[in-house]
């Protein structure tokens, strides 16, 4: 009896450990039956000539072309390649689709879209791109297609979801340009939140919270102003009023959070090198795989390194194009407004202006849903009036009947006409002239180039307001709040070879101007690089790539003098006072301080303000890029030790004062990092806390797809960026997304670098083979200059006969 157990269990033990080996080798054999080959030769029809395609070690492809449309169209067909399944949910979120492949969990996403338009208005925009732009489109969506209808495997995602792509259309590749611009505008998510503020602490509250310059901030160009200056503003009378209950975040499997990015350029009198030495990180939300597809475009009229959307034809966020380079940072600039329609009592589809009621264009949509059954219908209803769409259906936070205005809803809004013109500009003048066209997006635009140049553009289509600012809904019945026009782009901040010899962006103000109306800019990034800037008269390239590393908190340097005043009597906090003195003030991975002191900040701005706005309120700030917002507002008033927000209006009795706020916090602080962490302060080390876990849009249900977690220094204020979720302490969430060095003394050094990896099917080498170089703050050689010399050729063949 024991012998046959004994064979019993062998042969169950070698029957497990086979089921296993063939478990795993299916598994293997799954996931990697979609990775493309880098090497031989691919026949496909549509193209007109030979196309080469040299790929480095990091999947970054180099494509060579002889004339335009084979360039966009194998640029088409090589992102797919890699990026189908990302293309597919970045046009589908556009359309408003996302549901007919995800199901229920993206209906709000879904009607969300519809209700905006952006798809609608992508193909307004196709019909009235330039010539050369339609051109790219049309080829590039060739291109996509060309994978579509070859591809053998696809991408796993699609066999997992019992789904496959359609057909690509041009005005798919227009909606991600839409998508980019929508998500840098900032004004769409900070309006709301001050209405909501209005709701609930009242206009007087509201008041002292609108945007503050302090005095001498750091601009990018021109003279600094000697006096803070703040938003003024009248309010009208009453108004109506929203939910105040907590703003349930939108599900949605592309990124839409903006955040803080920087670009800094030292013209050739500051450098070593005696050229121009240009850096540029956008900072946005992680994802796999990652927003940015690294690539090299080579034609007649093209020779473009940088980042590009997938989906998208030409180089997007960063780039350099043999003459020039560029890189984008979030402009914050105030172009949405919001207002209030008044509906006729006697008919629904009609609104209230000074010559009587007109009719709301009306649109009727049908959002598909996919069930286990097929697909369930929510037939939705789109109005628009004269001021835009109605979006307080869509978007939380509003009063009802409130209706958008975004520049970009209105028509043309050119953003991807005007960067393909920047991929072509061979001097300052022409990229300007390529970003005139540009209505939608509010961003910095940093440049430098061969001849020695360096300048910037600010770009943001000002409205010009009948009645000023309008930092919340307004009436939009008498039209006395309407825009009569925007400011001419020749108006907009703009500098070229400054004396100083630099300019650098974190957001902050790019000049000094009376039309930023509702703009919360950020200095303490800029402070910072000031201090850096002037440690030396000349830099060397590595000297630059420090600089784009550091984590050095400006903010840490205003508040530790404030701590150590105010705590000076707490013998109980002695210990963590005296940590906080002796800190060199770096968010290093190896600083127990960097981690208090992330937590006191986090407890100040709740403890702060969360009586008079609110808990729900304090939580949204604390969400996306808003966490800076608390902060303007700690650092407007803590000169003075008492006053309007000190005071915690729940202890009627007590007066509490700044101090009071503090010694509160370090304490809540504390007694934080002590229960999650214990009492060893080096449990509490930056790098052991602050980790970033970078998923995939399944990742929810395939957690085996997510990637990380990793350690990271920085924190939201640092110029070396790692933005951390306040619900889920010290969670990153957002930091360099994509970064490029440019020394033009020498193009041959220039690196570049996009976390995980440049390709989405997991398994591939280059799913996350760039993921721990980045957390190092590490970037690759671009290879812009001998990508000739690459090993890795497959070719792009038109048929044989064609």
């Amino acid at each position: 009896m024991r012998q046959q157990s004994r064979r019993w269990m062998k042969i169950t033990g070698i029957a497990i450990l086979s089921i296993m080996v063939l478990a795993t080798a299916a598994f293997q054999i799954f996931f990697r039956l979609p990775i493309p080959s880098y090497t031989g030769s691919i026949d496909l029809p549509g193209l007109k000539k030979p196309v080469e395609v040299k790929t480095d070690k990091h999947a970054i492809p180099h494509i060579f072309a002889k004339n335009h449309e084979d360039l966009f169209f194998a640029q088409g067909y090589i992102t797919a390649r890699e990026r189908m399944f990302q293309m597919d949910l970045t046009r589908l979120a556009g359309r408003g689709e996302l549901s007919e492949l995800l199901g229920e969990k993206t209906v709000r996403t879904d009607r969300y879209f519809r209700t905006l338009g952006l798809y609608r208005a992508a193909e307004s925009e196709y019909e009235h791109l330039t010539p050369e732009a339609k051109m790219a489109v049309d080829a590039y969506t060739r291109g996509v297609n060309a994978y579509i209808s070859t591809v053998k495997h696809l991408p796993r995602e699609y066999v997992i979801l019992g789904a496959k792509p359609q057909e690509w259309k041009p005005a798919d590749s227009i909606v991600g340009a839409l998508l980019m611009s929508y998500r840098l505008v900032s004004p769409r998510s900070i309006k709301p939140l001050l209405y909501q503020i209005s709701v609930h602490a009242g206009p007087e509250a509201l008041k002292k919270l609108l945007p503050w310059t302090p005095a001498f901030a750091p601009v990018i160009s021109g003279d600094l102003n000697p006096f803070p200056s703040a938003l003024e503003f009248n309010f009208p009378g009453s108004l109506p009023k929203a939910t105040e209950a907590a703003i349930v975040p939108m599900y949605s499997p592309i990124p839409l959070r903006m955040r803080a990015s920087n670009w800094m350029i030292l013209s050739g009198s500051r450098t070593t090198t005696e050229k121009p030495i240009f850096a540029g990180s956008p900072d946005l939300e992680a994802s796999i795989p990652s927003l940015f597809y690294m690539i090299h475009l080579k034609g007649p009229s093209y020779d473009v390194i940088g980042g590009s959307i997938a989906g998208m034809p030409g180089v997007h966020a960063l780039g350099f194009n043999g003459k020039m380079a560029w890189s984008i940072t979030v402009g914050n600039g105030d172009n949405v407004d919001f207002f209030i329609e008044t509906p006729n009592p006697d008919n629904d589809d009609q609104y209230l202006t000074e010559s009587g009621y007109k009719d709301f264009v009306v649109i009727n949509e049908t959002i598909r849903i996919k069930s286990k059954g097929g697909f369930n219908e929510e037939k939705i209803k789109i109005k628009i009036s004269r001021h835009g769409p109605v979006v307080s259906d869509v978007m939380q936070g509003l009063p009802d009947h409130c209706t958008m205005l975004w520049p970009a809803l209105m028509g043309r809004d050119g953003t991807l006409s005007g960067l393909l013109g920047v991929n072509r500009a061979s001097s300052f003048e022409e990229f300007r002239e390529a970003l005139s066209t540009i209505r939608g997006a509010s961003v910095h635009i940093g440049y430098a180039d061969v001849n020695g140049n360096i300048g910037y553009q600010y770009l943001t289509t000002f409205p010009m307001r009948k009645s000023g600012e309008n930092p919340l809904p307004m009436p939009g019945k008498s039209g006395r709040h309407d825009w009569t026009g925007f400011i001419p782009f020749e108006e907009h901040p703009f500098a070229l070879n400054p004396e100083k010899g630099y300019l650098a962006s974190f957001n902050q103000m790019p000049a000094v101007g009376n039309y930023y109306g509702t703009s919360y800019f950020l200095f303490e990034r800029a402070y910072r690089f000031e201090e850096l800037i002037r440690e030396k008269e000349k830099f060397t390239p590595d000297d630059v790539r420090r600089l784009q590393n550091d984590t050095g908190s400006h903010v840490a340097q205003i508040f530790i003098p404030l701590i150590s005043s105010a705590c000076s009597a707490e013998s109980s906090l002695a210990p963590h006072i005296a940590m906080l003195a002796k800190w060199d003030r770096f968010i290093g991975l190896g600083s127990p301080e960097a981690t208090l002191f992330n937590s006191f900040i986090t407890h100040l701005i709740r403890n702060t303000f969360e009586d008079q706005l609110g808990k729900h309120m304090v939580d949204e700030l604390f969400s996306d890029l808003h966490v800076s917002i608390p902060l303007q507002w700690l650092i407007r008033y803590m000169d003075a030790n008492t006053g309007f927000f000190w005071d915690d209006i729940r202890t009627e009795s007590t007066a509490e004062t700044r101090d009071d706020m503090i010694v509160k916090s370090m304490r809540d602080a504390v007694h934080e990092l002590q229960g999650r962490y214990g009492k060893n302060a080096d449990a509490w080390s930056w790098g052991k806390v602050h980790k970033m876990k970078i998923k995939h849009p399944l990742g929810s249900v395939l957690p085996f797809l997510n990637l990380g977690p990793y350690s990271y220094p920085g924190d939201d204020f640092t110029i070396h960026a790692g933005w951390w979720k306040r619900d889920n302490p010290f969670e990153m969430y957002s930091g360099a997304a994509i970064r490029i060095i440019v020394d033009m003394a020498d193009l041959s050094a220039m690196t570049i670098m996009s976390p995980p990896g440049q390709s989405g099917h997991f398994l591939s080498p280059h799913y996350s083979d760039l993921g721990k170089p980045w957390a190092r703050g590490e970037q690759v050689p671009a290879h812009y200059t001998s990508a000739k010399q690459l090993e890795n050729l497959l070719m792009l063949m038109p048929p044989h006969g064609q």
